[in-house]
Protein backbone atom coordinates (compact mmCIF):
# COMPACT_ATOMS: atom_id res chain seq x y z
CA UNK A 1 0.00 0.00 0.00
CA UNK A 2 1.68 3.20 -0.97
CA UNK A 3 1.90 5.98 1.94
CA UNK A 4 -0.68 8.41 0.73
CA UNK A 5 -3.06 5.81 0.58
CA UNK A 6 -2.12 4.78 5.02
CA UNK A 7 -2.69 8.50 5.81
CA UNK A 8 0.13 10.08 8.02
CA UNK A 9 -1.68 10.04 11.19
CA UNK A 10 -1.98 6.01 10.85
CA UNK A 11 1.43 5.91 9.77
CA UNK A 12 2.61 8.45 12.83
CA UNK A 13 0.63 6.31 15.37
CA UNK A 14 2.24 3.04 14.72
CA UNK A 15 6.13 4.72 15.19
CA UNK A 16 4.45 6.08 18.05
CA UNK A 17 2.87 2.67 18.95
CA UNK A 18 6.64 0.93 17.87
CA UNK A 19 8.92 3.10 20.22
CA UNK A 20 7.03 3.19 23.34
CA UNK A 21 9.08 5.21 26.26
CA UNK A 22 10.40 1.98 28.64
CA UNK A 23 8.76 2.28 32.12
CA UNK A 24 12.93 2.56 33.66
CA UNK A 25 13.38 5.94 30.86
CA UNK A 26 13.44 7.89 33.97
CA UNK A 27 15.08 11.29 31.84
CA UNK A 28 12.01 11.51 30.19
CA UNK A 29 9.47 13.62 31.01
CA UNK A 30 7.32 13.73 27.55
CA UNK A 31 8.10 11.88 24.29
CA UNK A 32 6.26 10.84 21.33
CA UNK A 33 3.25 12.05 20.37
CA UNK A 34 3.55 16.00 22.08
CA UNK A 35 4.94 19.61 19.81
CA UNK A 36 7.94 18.76 21.92
CA UNK A 37 9.56 16.25 23.63
CA UNK A 38 10.77 17.33 27.35
CA UNK A 39 13.88 15.69 28.96
CA UNK A 40 15.65 16.21 32.28
CA UNK A 41 19.22 16.25 32.15
CA UNK A 42 21.34 14.29 34.57
CA UNK A 43 23.40 16.92 35.74
CA UNK A 44 26.10 16.18 32.55
CA UNK A 45 26.90 18.33 29.90
CA UNK A 46 24.38 17.90 26.98
CA UNK A 47 25.65 16.95 23.78
CA UNK A 48 23.78 17.60 20.49
CA UNK A 49 24.19 16.67 16.36
CA UNK A 50 22.12 16.87 13.56
CA UNK A 51 22.41 15.23 10.26
CA UNK A 52 21.13 14.42 7.01
CA UNK A 53 20.79 11.95 4.22
CA UNK A 54 19.63 13.16 0.37
CA UNK A 55 18.69 10.80 -1.98
CA UNK A 56 20.85 11.06 -5.06
CA UNK A 57 23.56 12.76 -3.10
CA UNK A 58 24.21 10.38 0.28
CA UNK A 59 22.90 7.17 -1.04
CA UNK A 60 21.04 5.70 -4.46
CA UNK A 61 18.53 3.56 -4.13
CA UNK A 62 19.36 1.23 -7.27
CA UNK A 63 21.80 -0.72 -4.27
CA UNK A 64 20.81 0.60 -1.12
CA UNK A 65 17.93 -0.72 0.82
CA UNK A 66 15.23 1.36 3.34
CA UNK A 67 16.61 -1.08 5.72
CA UNK A 68 20.68 0.09 5.41
CA UNK A 69 18.51 3.72 5.44
CA UNK A 70 17.42 3.42 8.63
CA UNK A 71 20.82 1.70 10.42
CA UNK A 72 23.06 4.40 8.70
CA UNK A 73 21.08 7.49 9.81
CA UNK A 74 21.20 6.88 13.43
CA UNK A 75 24.88 5.34 13.10
CA UNK A 76 26.30 8.92 11.25
CA UNK A 77 24.94 10.73 13.92
CA UNK A 78 25.59 8.32 16.95
CA UNK A 79 29.16 8.45 15.77
CA UNK A 80 29.36 12.55 16.20
CA UNK A 81 28.12 12.11 19.87
CA UNK A 82 30.95 9.45 20.19
CA UNK A 83 33.37 11.47 18.43
CA UNK A 84 33.30 14.03 21.43
CA UNK A 85 33.73 11.69 24.41
CA UNK A 86 29.74 11.18 24.79
CA UNK A 87 27.18 8.46 25.37
CA UNK A 88 24.27 8.51 22.78
CA UNK A 89 20.81 9.06 24.79
CA UNK A 90 17.95 10.57 22.53
CA UNK A 91 16.80 10.17 18.75
CA UNK A 92 15.03 12.39 16.64
CA UNK A 93 14.08 11.32 12.75
CA UNK A 94 12.40 13.27 10.13
CA UNK A 95 11.62 11.88 7.13
CA UNK A 96 10.06 13.13 3.92
CA UNK A 97 9.05 10.63 1.21
CA UNK A 98 7.82 10.64 -2.48
CA UNK A 99 4.23 9.19 -3.58
CA UNK A 100 6.13 6.12 -4.92
CA UNK A 101 7.26 5.36 -0.94
CA UNK A 102 4.99 2.25 0.27
CA UNK A 103 4.62 0.66 3.51
CA UNK A 104 6.95 -1.75 3.25
CA UNK A 105 9.83 0.92 2.10
CA UNK A 106 8.61 3.30 5.28
CA UNK A 107 8.79 0.09 7.68
CA UNK A 108 12.03 -1.20 6.57
CA UNK A 109 14.04 2.54 7.46
CA UNK A 110 12.36 1.82 11.08
CA UNK A 111 13.38 -2.10 11.01
CA UNK A 112 16.89 -0.35 10.27
CA UNK A 113 16.37 2.36 12.61
CA UNK A 114 15.45 0.14 15.44
CA UNK A 115 18.26 -2.39 14.76
CA UNK A 116 20.87 0.87 15.41
CA UNK A 117 18.93 1.80 18.28
CA UNK A 118 18.86 -1.56 19.99
CA UNK A 119 23.20 -1.27 19.28
CA UNK A 120 23.55 1.91 20.45
CA UNK A 121 21.21 1.89 23.38
CA UNK A 122 19.22 5.17 21.81
CA UNK A 123 15.63 6.13 22.62
CA UNK A 124 13.50 7.46 20.03
CA UNK A 125 11.81 10.79 21.49
CA UNK A 126 9.74 12.20 18.21
CA UNK A 127 10.81 13.38 14.38
CA UNK A 128 8.66 14.48 11.73
CA UNK A 129 6.99 12.80 8.64
CA UNK A 130 6.16 15.23 5.41
CA UNK A 131 5.59 14.58 1.63
CA UNK A 132 8.38 15.18 -1.13
CA UNK A 133 7.89 15.93 -4.59
CA UNK A 134 11.00 14.17 -6.15
CA UNK A 135 13.89 13.07 -3.98
CA UNK A 136 13.93 10.77 -0.55
CA UNK A 137 15.62 12.63 2.62
CA UNK A 138 16.33 11.44 5.34
CA UNK A 139 17.24 13.72 9.02
CA UNK A 140 18.34 12.49 12.61
CA UNK A 141 19.14 14.36 15.70
CA UNK A 142 20.87 13.09 18.27
CA UNK A 143 21.13 13.97 22.07
CA UNK A 144 23.78 12.70 24.21
CA UNK A 145 25.64 13.40 27.37
CA UNK A 146 28.95 13.16 28.89
CA UNK A 147 31.14 14.40 32.00
CA UNK A 148 33.87 15.50 29.81
CA UNK A 149 33.94 17.37 26.32
CA UNK A 150 36.39 16.80 23.68
CA UNK A 151 36.32 19.04 21.05
CA UNK A 152 38.78 19.16 18.01
CA UNK A 153 40.57 22.30 19.38
CA UNK A 154 42.90 20.75 21.73
CA UNK A 155 45.71 19.32 20.03
CA UNK A 156 49.24 20.38 21.17
CA UNK A 157 52.66 19.96 19.39
CA UNK A 158 54.07 16.81 20.20
CA UNK A 159 50.92 15.19 20.90
CA UNK A 160 50.54 11.76 18.48
CA UNK A 161 47.95 10.75 16.31
CA UNK A 162 45.87 7.87 16.53
CA UNK A 163 43.15 6.04 14.74
CA UNK A 164 40.77 3.53 15.27
CA UNK A 165 40.56 0.60 12.91
CA UNK A 166 40.85 1.55 8.97
CA UNK A 167 40.20 3.69 6.44
CA UNK A 168 39.43 3.40 3.14
CA UNK A 169 36.81 0.52 2.97
CA UNK A 170 33.27 2.47 2.82
CA UNK A 171 34.68 4.46 -0.13
CA UNK A 172 35.98 1.00 -1.46
CA UNK A 173 32.79 -0.45 -0.49
CA UNK A 174 31.09 2.17 -2.60
CA UNK A 175 33.08 2.28 -5.82
CA UNK A 176 32.02 -1.96 -5.82
CA UNK A 177 28.59 -0.65 -5.52
CA UNK A 178 28.98 1.42 -8.76
CA UNK A 179 30.28 -0.86 -10.59
CA UNK A 180 28.02 -3.99 -9.86
CA UNK A 181 25.11 -4.64 -12.88
CA UNK A 182 21.81 -4.80 -12.24
CA UNK A 183 21.56 -8.39 -10.85
CA UNK A 184 24.32 -7.63 -8.72
CA UNK A 185 22.64 -4.21 -7.23
CA UNK A 186 19.42 -5.82 -6.34
CA UNK A 187 21.37 -8.68 -4.53
CA UNK A 188 22.84 -6.39 -2.10
CA UNK A 189 19.97 -4.67 -1.37
CA UNK A 190 18.65 -7.96 -0.24
CA UNK A 191 21.05 -8.48 2.29
CA UNK A 192 20.87 -6.87 5.81
CA UNK A 193 24.28 -7.56 7.34
CA UNK A 194 23.11 -7.73 10.66
CA UNK A 195 24.73 -10.27 13.16
CA UNK A 196 22.27 -9.43 15.95
CA UNK A 197 24.12 -9.30 19.43
CA UNK A 198 25.82 -7.30 21.46
CA UNK A 199 29.28 -7.95 20.69
CA UNK A 200 28.37 -6.68 16.88
CA UNK A 201 30.55 -3.51 17.64
CA UNK A 202 33.44 -4.86 18.18
CA UNK A 203 33.36 -7.91 15.97
CA UNK A 204 32.07 -5.31 12.98
CA UNK A 205 35.19 -5.94 10.72
CA UNK A 206 35.71 -9.40 11.80
CA UNK A 207 35.31 -11.61 8.32
CA UNK A 208 31.05 -12.62 8.12
CA UNK A 209 30.26 -15.77 7.51
CA UNK A 210 28.61 -16.79 4.52
CA UNK A 211 25.03 -17.34 4.37
CA UNK A 212 22.28 -18.55 2.16
CA UNK A 213 21.37 -16.81 -0.76
CA UNK A 214 25.06 -15.28 -0.81
CA UNK A 215 26.72 -15.10 -3.86
CA UNK A 216 30.39 -17.04 -4.17
CA UNK A 217 31.72 -14.03 -6.57
CA UNK A 218 30.57 -10.37 -7.23
CA UNK A 219 30.94 -9.29 -10.91
CA UNK A 220 32.28 -5.64 -11.39
CA UNK A 221 32.81 -3.10 -14.57
CA UNK A 222 36.14 -2.67 -15.16
CA UNK A 223 37.43 -0.60 -18.22
CA UNK A 224 34.36 -2.48 -20.56
CA UNK A 225 35.32 -5.60 -18.89
CA UNK A 226 34.30 -7.48 -16.20
CA UNK A 227 36.44 -8.80 -13.30
CA UNK A 228 35.16 -10.76 -10.30
CA UNK A 229 35.37 -10.50 -6.31
CA UNK A 230 35.60 -12.86 -4.34
CA UNK A 231 32.09 -12.55 -1.49
CA UNK A 232 34.13 -13.40 1.30
CA UNK A 233 36.46 -10.40 0.50
CA UNK A 234 33.57 -7.74 -0.63
CA UNK A 235 31.16 -8.30 1.78
CA UNK A 236 32.95 -6.42 5.13
CA UNK A 237 34.03 -3.45 2.45
CA UNK A 238 30.24 -3.46 1.44
CA UNK A 239 29.17 -3.45 5.03
CA UNK A 240 31.53 -0.68 6.00
CA UNK A 241 29.53 1.46 3.80
CA UNK A 242 25.81 0.39 3.92
CA UNK A 243 25.85 0.01 7.62
CA UNK A 244 28.30 1.99 9.04
CA UNK A 245 29.17 1.36 12.64
CA UNK A 246 30.17 4.42 15.08
CA UNK A 247 33.21 3.76 17.68
CA UNK A 248 32.54 3.64 21.20
CA UNK A 249 35.47 6.50 22.28
CA UNK A 250 35.06 5.91 26.06
CA UNK A 251 38.28 4.40 26.68
CA UNK A 252 39.97 7.02 24.38
CA UNK A 253 38.52 10.30 25.79
CA UNK A 254 40.38 10.06 29.05
CA UNK A 255 43.35 10.48 26.96
CA UNK A 256 42.52 12.54 24.40
CA UNK A 257 43.10 16.06 23.79
CA UNK A 258 41.32 16.78 20.77
CA UNK A 259 38.96 14.19 18.53
CA UNK A 260 36.72 13.66 15.97
CA UNK A 261 35.16 11.09 13.43
CA UNK A 262 36.58 10.36 10.19
CA UNK A 263 33.30 11.17 8.08
CA UNK A 264 34.88 12.94 5.09
CA UNK A 265 38.42 11.69 4.38
CA UNK A 266 41.53 10.94 7.05
CA UNK A 267 43.02 14.10 5.27
CA UNK A 268 40.66 16.55 5.76
CA UNK A 269 39.75 15.85 9.27
CA UNK A 270 43.27 15.63 10.71
CA UNK A 271 43.14 19.40 8.56
CA UNK A 272 39.72 20.23 10.70
CA UNK A 273 41.73 19.03 13.94
CA UNK A 274 44.82 21.49 12.87
CA UNK A 275 42.99 24.05 12.11
CA UNK A 276 40.35 24.44 14.83
CA UNK A 277 43.86 23.96 17.19
CA UNK A 278 46.08 25.81 15.38
CA UNK A 279 48.76 22.99 14.44
CA UNK A 280 50.55 21.33 12.11
CA UNK A 281 50.89 17.56 11.58
CA UNK A 282 53.17 15.08 10.55
CA UNK A 283 51.54 11.67 9.13
CA UNK A 284 53.37 8.89 8.22
CA UNK A 285 51.24 7.40 4.73
CA UNK A 286 53.69 3.61 5.86
CA UNK A 287 51.50 3.49 8.97
CA UNK A 288 48.04 4.43 7.97
CA UNK A 289 46.63 1.09 8.40
CA UNK A 290 44.85 -0.67 5.49
CA UNK A 291 42.22 -3.75 5.70
CA UNK A 292 43.43 -7.04 3.74
CA UNK A 293 39.88 -6.42 1.84
CA UNK A 294 41.10 -2.55 0.80
CA UNK A 295 44.34 -3.48 -0.46
CA UNK A 296 42.87 -6.93 -2.72
CA UNK A 297 40.44 -4.95 -4.28
CA UNK A 298 42.23 -1.78 -5.06
CA UNK A 299 44.63 -3.69 -6.82
CA UNK A 300 42.19 -5.84 -8.79
CA UNK A 301 40.40 -2.39 -9.65
CA UNK A 302 44.31 -0.65 -10.56
CA UNK A 303 43.88 1.59 -8.34
CA UNK A 304 46.16 2.68 -4.84
CA UNK A 305 44.61 1.65 -1.48
CA UNK A 306 46.13 4.92 0.28
CA UNK A 307 43.74 7.24 -2.23
CA UNK A 308 40.93 5.49 -0.64
CA UNK A 309 42.10 5.70 2.62
CA UNK A 310 43.23 9.45 2.79
CA UNK A 311 40.13 11.20 1.00
CA UNK A 312 36.84 8.32 1.02
CA UNK A 313 35.18 9.40 3.70
CA UNK A 314 32.42 7.58 5.54
CA UNK A 315 34.40 5.20 7.92
CA UNK A 316 33.12 6.94 11.15
CA UNK A 317 36.65 5.68 12.70
CA UNK A 318 37.89 7.85 15.66
CA UNK A 319 40.99 10.17 14.85
CA UNK A 320 42.67 11.39 17.90
CA UNK A 321 45.31 13.43 19.27
CA UNK A 322 47.08 12.89 22.93
CA UNK A 323 50.02 13.23 24.63
CA UNK A 324 50.37 9.83 26.23
CA UNK A 325 47.79 6.94 25.23
CA UNK A 326 48.71 3.17 26.38
CA UNK A 327 48.24 2.08 22.93
CA UNK A 328 49.71 -1.53 23.73
CA UNK A 329 47.22 -2.43 26.39
CA UNK A 330 44.48 -0.80 24.84
CA UNK A 331 45.22 -3.37 21.56
CA UNK A 332 45.76 -5.83 23.79
CA UNK A 333 42.30 -5.87 25.42
CA UNK A 334 40.06 -4.81 22.40
CA UNK A 335 39.24 -6.27 18.44
CA UNK A 336 39.49 -2.68 17.13
CA UNK A 337 43.06 -1.82 16.93
CA UNK A 338 44.26 1.76 17.54
CA UNK A 339 47.41 2.75 15.18
CA UNK A 340 49.98 5.50 15.88
CA UNK A 341 49.72 7.28 12.51
CA UNK A 342 51.58 10.92 13.12
CA UNK A 343 52.44 13.44 15.78
CA UNK A 344 51.25 16.86 15.69
CA UNK A 345 53.81 19.76 15.17
CA UNK A 346 53.38 23.53 15.54
CA UNK A 347 53.03 24.89 11.83
CA UNK A 348 54.51 22.03 9.12
CA UNK A 349 51.55 20.00 7.39
CA UNK A 350 53.06 17.16 5.68
CA UNK A 351 52.64 13.32 4.75
CA UNK A 352 55.58 11.45 4.54
CA UNK A 353 56.03 8.40 2.33
CA UNK A 354 57.81 5.06 3.26
CA UNK A 355 60.90 6.48 1.24
CA UNK A 356 61.07 9.05 3.53
CA UNK A 357 59.95 11.61 0.91
CA UNK A 358 57.69 14.72 2.02
CA UNK A 359 54.43 16.05 0.64
CA UNK A 360 51.49 18.76 1.50
CA UNK A 361 49.50 17.39 3.58
CA UNK A 362 46.30 18.37 1.64
CA UNK A 363 42.52 18.87 3.03
CA UNK A 364 41.51 16.24 0.26
CA UNK A 365 37.99 14.45 1.13
CA UNK A 366 34.37 14.77 0.57
CA UNK A 367 33.41 18.58 0.64
CA UNK A 368 29.13 19.75 -0.20
CA UNK A 369 29.60 22.30 -3.03
CA UNK A 370 32.99 21.27 -3.30
CA UNK A 371 34.50 20.28 -7.13
CA UNK A 372 33.05 17.24 -8.48
CA UNK A 373 34.76 13.63 -7.60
Amino acid sequence: MRLFQTGELRLLKEVRERFRLSPDEKGVVVGIGDDAAVIAPHHKKIIVTTDMMNEGVHFDLGYTSPFHLGFKIVSVNVSDIMAMGGVPKYLFIDLAFTCAADDEFFRGIYDGVEQAMDLYGVQLLGGDLCSASNDIILSATVIGEGERVVTRAGATPGDRIYLTASTGDSACGLEILRRLNNEGKQRIKNFRYWRGNAEARECHDAPLQKTEGDAEELALEKDNGTITIKWEIARPLLLRHLMPMARDSRYMAPYASAMLDVSDGLFIDLCRICDESGTGAILYSEKIPLSEGLKKVSGSLDRDPLDFAASGGEDYEILFTAADFPMESYNQAHDIKVSCIGEITRQERVVINKEGRKSALKAEGYQHFGPPR
